[in-house]
């Protein structure tokens, strides 16, 4: 019997030694936001403030606002004009009003292929608006609709609309093998 009771004062300890360094352990570990972390009082107190019942902050930047020296440097230059923009030294030759005499085979560029009809409308707006001398078309293919420009009969002028293209940021623009229009 005294030898049952030793065994049972033995366990109570370790239970009791095992539930103080939990206690200690969990209360150690406790979660503490990274925020209010290196927050202090009087940084907390700077950063928000009410006035007429509406919550505004009050943080200053000026101490963390680093100091600019830059030089003014004028952009000139004899090349570019501001009518042509970005493509300088190319020629504008306008297709908008000519008449559609028939079709061949020849390569166009596709700028984007899509699911969503507003993106390609939007994509085939601005790729107008920046390329005044090819037209744009925006053609169902199930099932993506798919923003193209151009009608080349060459395969290295469809390139360089390609090149063109992806220097206005339309870097997944590819050539394709396609049935064209010609002009009048």
């Amino acid at each position: 019997m005294k030898r049952l009771l030793e065994i049972n004062l033995v366990l109570i300890k370790a239970n009791l030694l095992f539930l103080i360094l939990s206690l200690f352990f969990l209360a150690g570990c406790g979660a503490v936001s990274t925020s209010e972390r290196y927050e202090s009082s009087e940084t907390s107190k700077d950063k928000v403030e009410i006035k007429d019942g509406e919550l505004k902050e009050t943080f200053d930047l000026k101490p963390y606002r680093p100091e600019l020296n830059l030089e003014e440097n004028e952009f000139e230059t004899e090349i570019y004009s501001e009518k042509s923009g970005a493509w300088y030294e190319y020629d504008f030759k306008s297709e908008s009003n000519k008449k559609i005499v028939g079709t061949e085979d020849g390569y166009r560029v596709q700028v984007i292929a899509t699911d969503n009809l507003d993106e390609a409308n939007r994509i085939n707006s601005e790729v107008s608006s920046q390329i005044h001398n090819q037209r744009t078309y925006v053609n169902f293919e199930p099932p993506f609709y798919k923003v193209k420009v151009g009608d080349f009969n060459e395969l290295s002028e469809a390139n360089d609309m390609r090149f063109r293209l992806s220097q206005t940021g339309y870097t997944e623009s590819k050539v394709v093998r396609e049935t064209i229009n010609i002009f009048e």
